[in-house]
């Protein structure tokens, strides 16, 4: 009886283990499938009332770039999906460039299939954005090669939307995206959109300064936004690539004195013009972005900076000048004290 009970509780052990062990595959199957359906399908809630979005896959885009693009514009879930996917299938090398309208009703594989057709919109156009240049002076030089309407760019500028993580960390002000629009050359499609352009020079800039290291917190005791405006601050006002780190070391030297930065490109910003000489008027204006009267930085950038303005903004040279002046040769020569600079000065008036 002993046995007989107990090979009946065996055999109700093993019924519960297989229950257990069914309802957990049963588990494991549901979340998998879950996930299946929430990578790989439609982003849309509804499947059935998707969203068109219009999307720019760039010449030489890799899987990477074209599958953080797809996420970032909310047609796809998980650009890890996207290439995993990519892999497996082989589409690697059959995605082409263009202009694509694509729906958050697609399903991966439908977004996949897609961007292997290739755009209607195959003839491009170059343009260069030269380092230094201010916001207005790009959107003047898109409008004049007629790429994009001058109004329309400054108006996307100010109010368009853009999906860069960095965009939160700017302080809300006029000109918001002064200095980060990457000084760059670009192809781009004919009709291709102001918030397109802009899109592609804002990723430019992120792809920059994250080899800089510059999004990864403060660099050299500043905010991303302190090191963009002082390096739109030196790129302006050095007159050669070597000077760069030089004319930074003198920015930084008098911020941790508590001097006055009192530079002319920062006048020349609120001017809108760039004076070969300012008058003592001029460096009395009342603006925050007057070096001459507001203490350390500027409120913003005054340009756009290139990678080594960046790089010098936070890895100034080891000197200790605190003046430069300007020299009629394009280059500066540089003081550490007052005395020198009044005679630099005369030197080069």
């Amino acid at each position: 009886m002993k046995s007989s009970a107990a090979t009946v509780g065996t055999r109700a052990k093993k019924r519960r283990k297989a229950i257990i062990l069914l309802f957990i595959t049963v588990i494991v199957l549901a979340v998998g499938l879950f996930q299946y359906i929430r990578l790989f399908g439609p982003t849309a809630v509804e499947a059935g009332a998707p969203e068109s979005i219009q999307l720019v896959i760039p010449m030489g885009s890799t899987s990477s770039q074209i599958g953080k693009a797809l996420m970032e514009n909310g047609i796809i879930r998980s650009d890890i999906a996207f290439r995993i996917l990519t892999r497996l299938k082989g589409y690697g090398p059959r995605y082409k460039a263009g202009f694509y309208t694509l729906s958050t009703g697609m399903d991966l594989q439908d977004v996949m299939e897609e961007i292997t057709k290739g755009s209607i919109h195959k003839e491009t156009v170059r343009f260069t954005i030269p380092e230094g240049y201010e916001l207005r002076q790009i959107a003047d030089l898109l409008h004049g090669e007629g790429i994009v309407n001058r109004d329309e760019f400054l108006k996307e500028a100010e109010e368009g939307v853009f999906k860069n993580k960095f965009i939160s960390s700017i302080p809300e002000r006029e000109n918001r995206l002064e200095g980060y629009l990457f000084p760059d050359t670009y192809e781009v499609f004919v009709g291709e959109s102001a918030h397109s352009i802009i899109n592609r020079m804002l990723g430019k800039f992120e792809e920059v300064a994250g080899e800089i290291g510059l999004l990864k917190g403060e660099m050299a005791g500043m905010t991303l936004d302190e090191v963009v405006t002082l390096a739109s601050v030196v790129e302006r006002e050095a007159g050669t690539k070597k000077e760069l780190p030089l004319v930074s070391s003198v920015f930084h030297n008098r911020l941790r004195l508590g001097i006055r930065l009192g530079s002319c490109a920062t006048v020349q910003y609120v001017l809108k013009e760039r004076k070969p000489r300012l008058s003592l008027e001029d460096t009395h204006i009342d603006s925050p972005y007057n070096t001459y009267i507001v203490p350390g930085l500027p409120i913003g950038p005054i340009a756009s900076p290139g990678e080594e303005a960046l790089r010098a903004a936070v890895e100034p040279a080891d000197s200790d000048y605190l003046y430069f002046v300007a020299t009629n040769k394009g280059t500066n020569v540089f003081s550490d004290t007052y005395q020198q600079f009044l005679i630099d000065k005369e030197t080069y008036r």
